[in-house]
């Protein structure tokens, strides 16, 4: 087992190479509220780690002559937060519960929008090149049909705790077998994903990065998209929430976050919900207890 819990930057990045090559980080904020935790464990000889971190950026150079180059290939979990990445040419958007199948011989750019958490698979690149899974078919995952379905679900359950429970010496290497017998017919899924789609990805992702600006609005967003206010809102026909709601419970999300992490304590809640783009205090906490059932106050004690 590795376990590390930082909040410097430059502690974090070399601990994340230490488990899983030479990616390096960066934090333009304050150092002081930098999160960054890691944890590896093996299930076999198969290694797993659990990462968490509000860095801005994350990158590794492509042949980084490291123990990953040749060895290993990562598949990822986007566990919670979003994430913004540049890989094999393109720019690929993960939201929660994506996974993405990685090749560290690959340039990899991160780019978190805000807080994240991670599970990746060090898989061998070995036992990958023999089921005839090579770096053409690497990059996001189709996970709703059945094997990604129950690639996902595997990945999603594992935990500190059911890796200590679960794991017995007759097991072997089952684990990584499985995900690989799962992930060879996963990779060939068609992708069915429609344009208007990735166009809310990309207002998802506009919408992230400017939560802390009180001026977001509708208009501002299909400005910036290039698009109508009418194919904007129709991009959220299917959410339960109106796109102004969607922004609202977003910025929840992100105060009711800062609230329960020890690095905000002596923030005031006021200072908090002015960072997330609201505007009066009073109107933030009573849409924080009509939503979470229980005051900012509250929800900070309960930390």
């Amino acid at each position: 087992m590795i376990q590390f819990r930082d909040n410097d930057i430059t502690q974090w990045s070399s601990h994340i190479q230490e488990v899983c090559g030479n990616f390096n980080a960066s934090f333009t904020s304050h150092r002081s509220l930098f999160i960054g935790e890691i944890q590896a464990y093996q299930l076999g000889k198969t290694e797993i780690a659990f990462i968490k971190s509000n860095a801005d950026y994350i990158m590794r150079t492509a042949d980084s002559p490291d123990r990953a180059a040749n060895n290993l290939c990562f598949l990822v979990l986007q566990y919670s937060g979003k994430m913004q990445m540049n890989y094999k040419g393109g720019r690929i958007i993960l939201n929660e519960g994506d996974m993405i199948l990685l090749d560290p011989s690959e340039n990899i750019e991160m780019y978190p929008q805000g807080l994240f958490s991670h599970i990746s698979v060090h898989l061998s690149r070995d036992k990958l090149a023999q089921e005839k899974i090579h770096e053409a078919y690497f990059g996001k995952l189709i996970t709703k049909n059945m094997s990604g379905f129950l690639l996902k679900n595997i990945v999603q359950n594992l935990s500190i705790e059911n890796i200590q429970l679960w794991y017995a010496e007759e097991d072997g290497n089952a684990f990584e077998d499985a995900l690989i017998a799962l992930l060879k017919p996963t990779i060939h899924y068609k992708n069915n994903y429609f344009a208007q789609e990735n166009l809310k990805d990309q207002a998802e992702r506009y919408i992230i990065e400017h939560l802390a600006k009180p001026e977001l609005s509708p208009r501002k967003i299909a400005d910036a998209l290039g698009i109508s206010l009418r194919h904007l809102y129709r991009l959220f026909n299917e959410e339960q929430l109106s796109l102004n709601k969607y922004i609202q419970q977003k910025r929840l999300e992100r105060v009711k976050i800062d609230l329960l992490d020890a690095c905000f304590r002596q923030t005031s809640i006021t200072e908090l919900a002015l960072k997330w783009g609201f505007g009066d205090s009073a109107h933030f906490s009573k849409i924080f207890k009509k939503t979470y059932g229980i005051s900012p106050k509250e929800c900070r004690q309960a930390a």
